[in-house]
């Protein structure tokens, strides 16, 4: 079976839980629970394969990528122990991926030159390249999809930065057969995928909402890094849960805490209070408590098997129809249930 080769820009906790995942089912062919999609195409999980890694830590650059996922500050439940990996984690260039306090607190900036991303892309022969820089890092963004396009590579957004809604860069990808996906990627079950079912459903039932607050409290790097870079993020989250609420519901509130204890547990609890028949009160109440990393690389797998499907069969337009169940910003917003009406969609082609 012929294996995707990936690269990995920023190899924090996100990436340990990615590369930790792909072992498990490498490890387990046969388990499939935990999956949204054994399949996409011909290709199953254990098709993964991590080729190139890019980051900006001492600790990390210069370290085959299955052994720098679990130096510090990395910090996220351990699913399995990971396979080896020739990979080796490239010094990348920092622009605006580290703000100010992360440089003083989580990261300790390697003083070895920037490598040519490029050059590294096509060495390595990377299908993908998979974006996780700290939410914040525009131009480190912005300047690893030109390095993708330049290396024929295809470029998977997983954070809030826009970029596969930029309709010029959408066109950039496709006009070399290349795929782009994003922006923000969606956790497995997440607060805002919970939150937006459930105004969504409040909607549909006539009842006004009058609060809807968010509050997410964890103690990784990604909460401590957005304290002052939180903008992109919470606009993400914002547009992701008002699709459906009208002039006359409040909009929602959406509050990063970090907790300052060491720990890739997440709790974020989910405040709604709205009116029903006769003006009413009725309150929702909810609380997840999750892992956050390993919940996001539950969905990570399914954007690379999908993109790469789509380079495959030359459907590389069909991208949008992939994002809405992937990306809390897609490029076509659509209701969850449109959603995933339309990756089933793709799903069943890659099936027939």
């Amino acid at each position: 079976m012929k294996k995707i080769n990936v690269a990995i820009v920023g190899v924090g906790s996100f990436t340990k839980a990615l590369v930790e995942g792909v072992a498990f089912y490498t490890k387990n062919p046969n388990e499939h629970r935990g999956l949204m999609n054994p399949f996409i195409g011909p290709y199953q999980v254990q098709d993964i394969n991590f080729v190139a890694a890019f980051d900006v830590d001492e600790r990390k650059v210069g370290k085959k990528l299955h052994e720098a996922i679990s130096v510090k500050p990395n910090i996220t439940k351990q699913i399995t122990e990971s396979l080896t990996y020739d990979a080796v984690v490239h010094r990348g260039p920092t622009l605006d991926s580290v703000s100010k306090a992360m440089k003083e607190s989580f990261v300790q900036e390697s003083t070895t030159p920037a490598t040519d991303v490029a050059t590294v892309l096509r060495e390595s022969k990377a299908d993908l390249v998979v974006n996780l820089v700290p939410s914040g890092g525009e131009q480190a963004t912005l300047a690893y999809a030109q390095a993708a396009l330049d290396a024929g590579c295809g470029f998977i957004n997983c954070i809030p930065t826009p970029l596969a809604t930029l309709s010029d860069w959408t066109q950039r990808f496709e006009a070399k057969g290349l795929v782009l996906l994003g922006d923000d990627i969606k956790s497995q079950l997440g607060a805002t995928m919970l939150n937006r079912i459930l105004l969504e459903f409040l909607k549909i039932r006539g009842i006004r909402v009058l609060k809807s607050e968010q509050e997410n409290r964890g103690g990784n790097a990604d909460h401590f890094n957005l304290l002052d870079r939180a903008a992109s993020k919470e606009k993400s989250k914002r547009e992701a849960l008002t699709q459906f609420l009208t002039e006359d519901d409040v909009k929602p509130k959406v509050n990063f805490i970090y907790t300052g204890v060491p720990s890739g547990h997440k709790r974020v609890t989910i405040d709604i209070e709205g009116e029903m028949f006769g003006r009413v009160p009725i309150t929702i109440h909810s609380v997840i408590e999750d892992e956050i990393s390993v919940n996001g690389a539950g969905v990570l797998v399914d954007a690379i098997r999908v993109a790469k499907f789509l380079m495959d069969s030359n459907r590389q337009s069909d991208a949008w129809k992939a994002s809405p169940f992937l990306m809390k910003s897609p490029t076509r917003p659509v209701s969850d249930g449109k959603a995933f009406d339309l990756f089933q969609e793709i799903i069943k082609v890659s099936h027939d």
